[in-house]
């Protein structure tokens, strides 16, 4: 009877696979502007430490960002936050509060701003003009993720978005979806395995408040990941693996094809360490836990090329 019921949500998860493929190829008839491109800047400071491999895990206040689905392992209520300290001026911060419910769903609302200011001015042919300009970024969402069936979850979310730049602005709203199996295992070294699937950030585009109301496309990502929860000796280690891709037409800068891979392992749940591979950049960061309040930090390169980031975040439950 056990193993029917995992042939049933293994064949279930695969269905869902097939509908978010269905949907990011669907998703390739867009134009494929820079609408939004600040939202493949993954966020949170303990996906960074793992090489942003996290949408098998998706367990605390980063799970929004990565997988809504992975928001049915939240207990009671938690509250995320982060600073990343990034190179030339620019300032990202995110924050979201879930609450969560005794029948394993939970629903979360999330912000995630990035941007810049005293951008200085300059005028084509002419150099400095004296003035400055800011950039700006933003994002709020809400999302719900609950178990559909016993060793399945589904979540779903929609954000609104805003850019601008100097006086002018574009708006819109992009949808996430996300699937995760969890999968107990009773004995040996593995004691639990995790798979996820989310498309995030499709069905958008952001519209100009210019006088041509120019539109541009978002393109959404497809991630997909698996993990294992392992139990040694001293230490309890997650390792993870994950692929990303941004999708949209060929010709496009979408093809970021992307593999992640991390490891993280716990010290009597109150330290973990954790290294990974984003790309082709190594990452690394720690945690420190007091009773239900963790701190995060992690050391990454920027996506800029501009020397490296420091993630700075904190998870806190009631």
């Amino acid at each position: 009877m056990k193993t029917y019921k995992i042939i049933k949500t293994l064949l279930s998860f695969m269905a869902i696979l097939g509908l978010f493929t269905s949907l990011a190829f669907a998703e390739e008839d867009f134009a494929g502007g820079q609408g939004g491109a600040f939202l493949r800047i993954p966020v949170g400071a303990r996906p960074a430490g793992l090489g942003n491999a996290f949408t098998a895990i998706a367990d605390d206040g980063s799970a929004p960002f990565f997988n809504p689905a992975g928001l049915c392992q939240i207990k009671g209520t938690r509250l995320g936050a982060m600073y990343n300290i990034m190179s030339l001026d620019r300032m990202n911060y995110q924050a979201s509060i879930i609450v969560g419910s005794k029948r394993d769903a939970a629903m979360a609302v999330t912000f995630n701003s990035i941007g810049v200011s005293d951008i200085i001015e300059c005028l084509p042919g002419q150099g400095p003009s004296g003035d400055t300009f800011s950039s700006n970024d933003m994002v709020l969402g809400i999302s719900a993720g609950g178990k559909i069936i016993p060793l399945l979850s589904f979540g779903a979310g929609a954000k609104y978005i805003m850019q601008s730049i100097d006086d002018s602005k574009a708006t819109g709203f992009a949808f996430d979806l996300g699937a995760l199996i969890l999968t107990p295992v009773s004995s040996g070294l593995i004691k639990q395995i995790r798979a996820g699937a989310s498309l995030l950030n499709f069905g958008g585009t952001m519209k100009w408040d210019t006088d041509s109301d120019h539109e541009d496309a978002i393109l959404p990502m497809l991630r997909l990941g698996a993990s294992a929860d392992l139990q040694l000796t001293s230490f309890d280690v997650i390792g993870t693996a994950e692929i990303s891709q941004s999708l949209g037409r060929e010709g496009d800068q979408k093809n970021d094809f992307k593999f992640h891979l991390g490891v993280e392992g716990w010290l009597a749940n109150l330290f973990a360490v954790r290294a990974g591979l984003d790309g082709e950049d190594f990452t690394m960061g720690a945690s420190i836990v007091l009773s239900d309040f963790r701190f995060d930090y992690a050391y990454i390169p920027d996506f800029l090329d501009e020397g490296a980031t420091h993630k700075l975040a904190i998870d806190l439950g009631f």
